[in-house]
């Protein structure tokens, strides 16, 4: 599975439309404070898919939409 490169930048918009602190969605999403700063700040590039997912739930948006479509070669 590959993440896109703009992750940090679509996590953050998704975040600020739900007006929401990284404190509160990290409460919210069961996760830690700094791994939402890390990924909307390109310290982590490749998040664990299941601390996404949990993010995802709490933002209302589908964990797929984070992830890189794969090239399909018949």
């Amino acid at each position: 599975m590959v993440w896109k490169d703009n992750i940090d930048k679509i996590l953050k918009e998704e975040r600020k439309e739900w007006g929401m602190s990284r404190k509160k969605l990290a409460r919210l999403a069961h996760v830690d404070e700094d791994l939402i700063e890390d990924i909307e700040t390109k310290k982590i590039t490749n998040p664990d898919f299941y601390d996404m997912l949990s993010i995802c739930d709490v933002l209302q948006t589908s964990v797929f939409f984070y992830i890189l479509e794969e090239e399909k070669n018949d």
